[in-house]
This record gives C-alpha cells, sequence and structure tokens, in this order.
C-alpha cells in the first residue's frame, strides 16, 4: 500500500472516502431509499406485513448490537479496517443475492437480516478510520462520503423501479447484489487504518523537521496541528455527559428518519402519484443534499460543529411537516418542494454529526468510540423502518408516523444545545495503537 500512496498523484486518504461513498450509496440505497420501490411489491406477492419486510433491518440490528463493542476498538489495529470491510462487503453482497429467491420467512431473517446485518454493521465500523485520515478537513472528507449517501437516493430508487418494472423485483435484489460486489469489493482491499500507517501525515500535510525527526527515530509523524488535538480513550469519553447527550440525539434522530425513509414513496403512492413519479421526487431530494453537505462539512471545518448541527436538525424537522402537508394539497409540485427541502438538511446533518463525535473526543480512539456509538446508530437505522412499520400496520395513518419523527427530532435539537465543548484533561502522548 506505501508504494501505492507514493505513485498516486493524490493524498491516499481520499481512496478511504471514495470506498466509504461507493459502500455509502449502496447502504442506504438498498436498505432505506431503494427498500421503499421493493415494499408494495413484495407485499403483493408474499403477502407480508409491512412490519414483516422491515423485520431483518431490526434483527441485524439486534444481532450486531455486541459487535460494537467487541470490534469498535479492532478498528484502531492496524490491519483490522480493511478485515472488516471485506468480511462486511462479502456478507451484504450474499445477503442481496439471495432476495432473488426470498419467501420463507425464517430464511429470510437469517440472510437479509442476520447475515446482511453483520456485513453492514462491520463495514460501516471500519469507515471510522475516515476521521483518522483527516484533522483540518475532516468535515470536506465526511461530507465526501456522506455524498455517497446521497447519490443512494438520487439514482437508486430510479434504477430500482425500473429494474422491479423489467425484470422484477427478485431479480433487482439479485443485480444489485453483484453490482455490490464488483463495485466495492475491490476497494475495501485498499483500506489503511490511518496515514502513519504509510509514512504519511493527516490532511496530506509534509513533513517538518521535528515530524521527520520522529519518523526517523521510529515515532508516529504528527504534525502541529494534530499534536493540539487531544484525545480521549473510550473509558474517559464514556464518562462525559456531552458523550450520552450524542447518543440520545444521534439515536433519536436517526429512529426518526431511518423509519420515514423507507415510507416515503408507498405514502406518496397512498396519494395517488405514479410510482416512477414518487421516485423522482426522492431521487430530487438527493441534488441538494449532496451539495449542502459539502456547503456544511465546510463550515463544520471553520467555525466547528455545533451551530451547523442545530441548523441541519432544524431544516429535518421543518422538512418533515413539509413532506407530511403534501397529503392536504396532493399537489406534485409541493411534493417535490418538500423533498427538495428536506434534502437541504438531512445529508448535512450526517456529515455534521459525524465531525461533532470525532471534534469532541480525538481521532485516536475514534474506532472504539464509535463503536459504543455504533451499536446504538445501528440499532436506530435498522430498527426504525421496523417500529415504523408496526406504527403503520396498527394504525394505517401516515400521519402518526410524521408526528412521531417530528417529535425525535426536536429532542435532537435539545440535545444539540446541550453539548458543550469539553473541559479536556492536559494533552498525553496517545500513539496510535498497533
Amino acid at each position: 500500500m506505501k508504494a501505492l500512496a507514493q505513485r498516486l498523484p493524490f493524498y491516499y486518504g481520499w481512496v478511504i472516502v471514495a470506498f466509504g461513498f461507493v459502500f455509502g450509496a449502496f447502504n442506504v440505497g438498498m436498505t432505506s431509499w431503494g427498500l421503499g420501490v421493493f415494499v408494495t411489491p413484495m407485499q403483493e406477492d408474499l403477502d407480508w406485513d409491512r412490519s414483516l419486510v422491515f423485520l431483518p433491518l431490526l434483527v441485524g440490528a439486534l444481532v450486531t448490537l455486541p459487535l460494537g463493542i467487541v470490534f469498535g476498538p479492532l478498528a484502531d489495529k492496524k490491519h483490522g479496517p480493511r478485515l472488516m470491510a471485506i468480511i462486511g462487503v462479502i456478507l451484504f453482497g450474499i445477503s442481496l443475492i439471495y432476495m432473488k429467491n426470498a419467501g420463507n420467512v425464517v430464511g429470510y431473517i437469517l440472510i437479509f437480516g442476520v447475515i446482511g446485518g453483520m456485513g453492514r454493521f462491520t463495514v460501516q465500523i471500519a469507515l471510522v478510520v475516515v476521521p483518522k485520515w483527516f484533522v483540518r478537513r475532516r468535515g470536506l472528507a465526511q461530507a465526501s462520503v456522506s455524498a455517497g449517501f446521497s447519490v443512494g437516493p438520487l439514482i437508486f430508487p430510479l434504477i430500482l423501479q425500473t429494474l422491479v418494472d423489467s425484470i422484477g423485483w427478485r431479480d433487482a435484489w439479485f443485480v444489485m447484489g453483484i453490482a455490490l460486489l464488483a463495485l466495492a469489493l475491490p476497494g475495501a482491499f485498499l483500506i489503511v487504518r490511518a496515514p502513519e500507517d504509510l509514512g504519511l501525515l493527516p490532511d496530506g500535510d509534509k513533513l517538518d523537521s521535528d515530524t521527520s525527526q520522529a519518523s526517523a527515530s521510529g515515532s508516529a509523524p504528527q504534525r502541529p496541528a494534530d499534536r493540539a488535538e487531544v484525545s480521549l480513550t473510550r473509558r474517559e469519553a464514556l464518562h462525559t455527559r456531552q458523550f450520552w447527550f450524542l447518543v440520545v440525539a444521534l439515536g433519536l434522530a436517526t429512529v426518526g428518519i431511518r423509519g420515514m425513509i423507507p415510507n416515503f414513496q408507498p405514502f406518496f403512492i397512498s396519494l395517488d402519484f405514479e410510482p416512477t413519479l414518487a421516485a423522482a421526487s426522492i431521487s430530487a431530494y438527493a441534488v441538494p443534499a449532496i451539495i449542502m453537505g459539502f456547503v456544511f462539512g465546510i463550515m463544520a471545518d471553520r467555525q466547528g460543529p455545533r451551530k451547523p448541527f442545530l441548523i441541519v436538525c432544524s431544516i429535518v424537522a421543518t422538512g418533515l411537516v413539509l413532506v407530511a402537508l403534501v397529503s392536504l394539497m396532493q399537489n406534485v409540485v409541493m411534493m417535490f418542494a418538500a423533498m427538495i427541502f428536506l434534502g437541504f438538511g438531512l445529508n448535512a446533518f450526517f456529515v455534521v454529526s459525524q465531525v461533532f463525535v470525532a471534534n469532541t473526543f480525538g481521532r485516536q480512539h475514534i474506532g472504539a468510540i464509535r463503536g459504543v456509538m455504533q451499536t446504538v446508530n445501528n440499532l436506530a437505522t435498522f430498527g426504525g423502518p421496523w417500529v415504523f412499520g408496526v406504527l403503520y400496520d396498527i394504525s394505517t395513518e401516515y400521519m402518526l408516523l410524521f408526528g412521531v419523527a417530528v417529535v425525535f427530532w426536536m429532542i435532537t435539537i435539545t440535545m444539540g444545545f446541550l453539548v458543550k465543548p469539553l473541559v479536556r484533561p492536559s494533552p498525553q502522548p496517545s500513539p496510535e495503537t498497533t
């Protein structure tokens, strides 16, 4: 990898970002935004309740609950992230390919839920290395990764709707599984834990005289900005209020939006909009989402993530209200306008929240810290659709779903106000774990 990094005309950290971009697109495309395309045909063909369609996502999240605590520190080990990325992509790809033969409930839960859930989770843990590669440009790098999460809704709903209409929902799952393996697996082999493993510095900075001497003496090279960043251990982070405020904030927000995302398409179809038109409105969301992810990511780099975090949360909460109001107007323009407005904040939320965590606790032990957070986030991400599916099965009222989601986001805004800068201990040397 070191030889490759030296030959590249750009900083190797962007290779890690590129992998995160591709996997992120498939992850949200097949488990959130794109999943809405499959809901109606799968329910009609298999005679399943909506909560059953979403159940494997919850099962996968429950199975992986202890994995964040166990495997989080592995992301701080030298070869841990690469191993997790390779295994994760393979397991996730297998789960998508299996969906061609879905029909048995037990098999559906085991393959798409357990195996697929473990695959998605291990890759997500591997991607906590991104903050290790960037400090000054952490927001920009995270925005680049999160752009994949916006490309998912930009292209996947339309692609999947076209595939479902032409070859059926079963073969659509199969095709996307093969595509995931072909596009993401090669990149998984290129994952490297940290720039120091290749004799590089965060952000692609050059070695100065001090860092050159450190490198010659066998120490990991550091630069002034990096030395100024104090990294808390997992134990230290767990003893701060900021950690738990962020866990609650990110967890509730994730449940609220992940629960709604696969329900947008069925919601619009229930208002008698054409499926293709509904999918197009979701794709329209992605255009401002990509742009604003970079805008707020750069803003977080320049002035810190707290203020941008509060702004984007307010945009998302308002956007959910606007989407709900489409039911009153049933107007195509309103549907597109509401989804576009939502796009101004949602992807930016994922960008800024990642920067918020990394800037608060530092990069040295971010794998172990994010491992704990990712356990909660994974449960929220994949349990959210099931929770909202149950709510819908019980009430058949989309307004209940929107109401719950908005309340969760209002709590998140409150938690954001409570997260104050940490009073950190005196800086202590904290070399990368090997």
